[in-house]
């Protein structure tokens, strides 16, 4: 299959508000015991934060289709941010970073398998390896340039 890399896909302006309101999503069904759906709306933050990153490093006003994936790695290496990630002084995010991909690979199952079968920690320590400092992966994620 072959990808246009030229076709204008989500504005990057969209992006940026998007990420949040999800974040805040995730946030919300935490806070009501709706643990699926909290680890769910993290891990698309994280997504769209990624592909806000992909848009400020190409320089361009809209994420290309193309980078419309849902691959955590992929999207990470598309911001440029893979190798970064790897290095010794950021260990400690990368073990968040690793925890959060693993998690990524069971989205399906958030998505289709009752609530039930996700306890309120699993969605306690997702939010967790996502935003609380000082190795948090959004706190990193803003941290570069």
């Amino acid at each position: 299959m072959s990808r246009d890399f030229t076709k204008a896909g989500s504005p990057l302006a969209e992006l940026e508000i998007a990420w949040q309101d999800r974040l805040a999503d995730a946030e919300a069904s935490f806070a009501a015991g709706r643990d699926a759906g909290a680890m769910a709306a993290t891990l698309y933050a994280l997504e769209i934060r990624l592909k806000v990153l992909i848009c400020k490093r190409l320089e361009v006003e809209d994420l290309p289709q193309a980078f419309e994936i849902h691959h955590l790695d992929g999207l990470l290496l598309l911001a440029g941010l893979s190798a970064r990630i790897q290095r010794k002084g950021a260990a400690r995010v990368k073990r968040n970073w690793d925890e959060i991909n693993r998690v990524s690979k069971d989205l399906n199952d958030l998505r289709y398998k009752p609530a039930s079968n996700w306890m309120h920690q699993d969605a306690e320590a997702l939010l967790g390896q996502l935003r609380d400092p000082p190795y948090g992966v959004l706190l990193w994620l803003g941290k570069q340039r």
